[in-house]
């Protein structure tokens, strides 16, 4: 299976640094524009699937080069709620929560954030996204538009890593993989991936 994993273009609030999280906000012109330049660098897909919230769904649109084929939303692909952080900048957080953003900048732990998905929460959800997207054929080329937060979960849990490397994923970046993915028995070891990074966080 080719899989493209995209983030959205840019999105109000990105620019200025707002932890959007769940809040659905719509595209800026710039995310617009940036989603109609990606449409003409990936391969055509036979299924397109999108996270529910308005930024993603809008870049799905945009890129979408085949009016016949219908955008499937995945509830599984929604962002990772950051909780109280939700619409804030950093420097906002720093102000109204100066102990925690203390005690995140310091620890080489994961740290809660009050009301926030956790990243346990996260990668399971990723599991779940994953389980639908391997239903697709080897010849199949599949499109999911995400965020820059859940897609972290998202392509450790494809590439069968159990790592997160807390890359920096731009907005209409996008990430091509060859999967194939052993559901016929065809190897000796259960779930055996073979699988080729065509393009890795490519930005525009």
């Amino acid at each position: 299976m080719r899989l493209i994993l995209i983030r959205h273009g840019e999105a109000v609030g990105n620019a200025s640094g707002v932890m959007l999280g769940r809040q659905d906000v719509p595209l800026t012109e710039r995310g617009r524009q940036q989603a109609l330049a990606l449409r003409e660098k990936l391969p055509p897909p036979n299924a397109i699937y999108t996270s529910p919230l308005q930024r993603c769904h809008d870049t799905a649109t945009l890129i979408n080069p085949c009016p016949d084929l219908k955008i499937q939303e995945l509830a599984e692909l929604i962002e990772i709620d950051q909780g109280i952080f939700t619409g804030l900048t950093w420097a906002q957080a720093q102000a109204q929560h100066p102990e925690l953003c203390e005690e995140l900048e310091e620890s080489d732990y994961l740290i809660p954030v009050p009301e926030a998905e956790s990243m346990a929460m996260a990668w399971q959800r990723a599991k779940q996204a994953w389980k639908q997207l391997r239903r697709h054929s080897d010849e199949d080329c599949v499109w999911c538009i995400s965020h820059g937060g859940f897609l972290q979960c998202l392509i450790s849990v494809v590439l069968g890593s159990d790592r997160l490397w807390g890359m920096e994923i731009p907005p209409a970046a996008w990430f091509d993989f060859s999967v194939r993915v052993d559901l016929d028995g065809r190897f000796e070891a259960e779930n055996i991936r073979w699988w080729r990074i065509n393009v890795f966080n490519q930005n525009l």
